[in-house]
């Protein structure tokens, strides 16, 4: 950035160059004189001895104009918002295939807006950033008959990263040699307030279904609080349900039985549709 007469902003150029990430250069024509001498960095051609320019440019002070509106510019860049958004919520899952699945999730907030998100797969403590997105997200190019751990970061302008969400885990399903299936819904006890349920997943195909993901819509404003047999997450009124280690594996002909509690207003209804691995399941 170069200057004439009066007063050129280069304080304020700085201040939005860094708000927005870019790369900058320090130099002078001045030759410490000519009347523009605060644009030198050094006092004297002496690097121990940095001009109140200097100061702005190398320490990120803001000498030249502490009280103009160049700093309150200034003020935003580096060092002004460090606030990270909130954290996303818990990721739910759905449409689940042998090649890929989609993720939604409650929304982060900030203060000056969130502008992406990373969904991360988790693999032994390690993340590899799947991709950058909004929400829903579709992921693609999975494995067949294969569990993945997956996460949410929010980001915001300034950079900031929010906190890790909670993992979900998908189980891919086997292509072609997925069964059909048929879920039985009940309610088995009710109180003001909330209610257990039960949920039993039978294999009506040939074929064994060996790791799932189960999902519904509450048609009330039902929460699931404590789930056993699975690994439930709710955004909303979307529930997805991942299997167990021990509820994982179901045979041709065979069931697995979960069992929940939730909290409720004075509607209790039950859902009506349900899928397992993203295919559809009729009900018992």
């Amino acid at each position: 950035m170069t200057s004439s007469d009066g007063d050129p902003d280069e304080d304020t150029v700085l201040a939005v160059t860094r708000q927005l990430g870019l790369g900058y250069l320090g130099w002078s024509w001045s030759g410490n004189g000519g009347g523009v001498e605060y644009l030198d960095m050094v006092v004297n051609f002496d690097p121990n001895r940095l001009t109140s320019w200097g100061e702005c440019l190398f320490n990120g002070t803001n000498g030249i104009a502490a009280t103009s509106e160049e700093a309150a510019i200034y003020s935003s860049g580096p060092g002004g918002d460090t606030t990270a958004p909130t954290t996303p919520g818990t990721p739910a899952v759905s449409s689940v295939t042998s090649s890929s699945a989609t993720l939604s999730w409650t929304a982060a907030t900030d203060t000056n807006g969130v502008t992406g998100y990373d969904v991360v797969r988790i693999d032994d403590g390690d993340e590899t950033v799947v991709t950058t997105t909004g929400t829903p997200a579709t992921l693609t190019g999975l494995s067949p008959a294969t569990s993945y751990t997956f996460a949410v970061y929010a980001r915001d302008a300034a950079g900031n990263r929010s906190q890790r969400s909670a993992t979900v885990t998908v189980t891919t399903s086997s292509g072609g040699s997925q069964g059909t299936c048929e879920i039985g819904y009940r309610v088995t006890n009710e109180w003001p307030g909330g209610f257990q349920g039960e949920v039993t997943i039978r294999n009506t195909g040939g074929s064994a279904v060996d790791g799932w993901t189960l999902s519904w819509v509450f048609p009330g404003a039902q929460r699931i609080t404590h789930m056993w047999g699975g690994t439930p997450a709710q955004t909303g009124s979307e529930v997805s349900v991942a299997s167990a280690p021990y509820t994982a594996a179901i045979p041709a002909a065979g069931s697995v039985t979960l069992g929940f509690t939730a909290t409720t207003t004075d509607r209790n209804p039950s859902p009506s549709a349900f899928t397992l691995n993203g295919s559809a399941c009729s009900a018992a």
